[in-house]
């Protein structure tokens, strides 16, 4: 029992370093099982990114309550990325530059994202993918606040669920999909995704979104569920299965579409 709470201490830790940039305790263990029993905390560390998003939000609105929403907005976003340390942007850029320059071809896919420098589709991914979570952060701000005060519900469901969905996304993709990269990083989570695991966080997460947004919440959750399946069906169509890389680019897809569809 005492191994075994150990082992979810570490992988919580080590879902933590990998995700973010907050500093963490030395990890004294780093083996297969904690790496695997890790992703059970990627949600949690979404959660941890939304509920520092969300304090950051109400702090900046009782400092300044007339603070423009647009400069509030682009301070969310500079914490959003800063929290990640850009990790899952570079998944992007690497992934449309394979995707365009790949030319179809499985192999060259793989080559090309494995090649540290960004081309220009990966530049204009990033751009476009930062422009719509910035409108979109925008525009759910604008929703949110009024003369009484914020929409706690509506702003939690923003930037503390879809953080969560779409880092949960990963153990989906891995529970469902092949890894394709032997000795790549994600190589080691795949044990962690297991079918109880996935439901648990999918019944958890569902029953949040319904709590917070009764309105939108089915159509939040069909929606995510929507474009997990999309970017697994490019994956198996492309690659026959995932890389750490499109696990990345479909957790940026996914906080930015899944925050624009929630703003309209």
């Amino acid at each position: 029992m005492k191994q075994h709470f150990s082992t979810h201490v570490w992988a919580f830790w080590y879902a933590l370093a990998l995700l973010s940039r907050v500093p963490v305790p030395y990890l004294q263990r780093t083996d297969r099982d904690v790496a695997a029993t890790s992703l059970l905390y990627y949600p949690v560390v979404g959660a941890l990114l939304g509920l520092l998003l969300l304090g950051f939000t109400l702090l900046c609105g009782w400092w300044n309550p007339q603070l423009s929403l647009l400069l509030l907005a682009a301070l969310l976003l500079l914490l959003w990325t800063g929290f990640t340390g850009a990790l899952h942007l570079d998944g992007l850029a690497d992934s449309a530059d394979a995707w365009v320059g790949g030319l179809g071809d499985r192999e060259r896919t793989l080559a090309i994202m494995k090649d540290p420098q960004s081309g220009p589709m990966g530049v204009t991914a990033v751009v476009l993918a930062l422009l719509l979570k910035l409108a979109a952060i925008f525009a759910l701000l604008e929703q949110t606040r009024s003369d009484s005060g914020w929409n706690i519900t509506l702003l939690a469901a923003g930037l503390l669920l879809v953080p969560m969905l779409a880092r949960a996304s990963v153990l989906g993709l891995l529970a469902t999909t092949p890894y394709v990269r032997s000795g790549g990083m994600a190589s080691d989570l795949v044990a962690g995704a297991t079918p109880l695991r996935l439901v648990l966080w999918g019944l958890a997460l569902a029953a949040l979104a319904l709590l917070l947004v009764p309105a939108q919440g089915l159509f939040l959750l069909a929606l995510w569920l929507t474009l997990v399946l999309l970017v697994r069906q490019q994956l198996l169509k492309r690659l026959g299965g995932c890389t750490g890389d499109t696990l990345g680019a479909g957790i940026e897809l996914q906080e930015a579409l899944l925050l624009a569809a929630l703003a309209l």
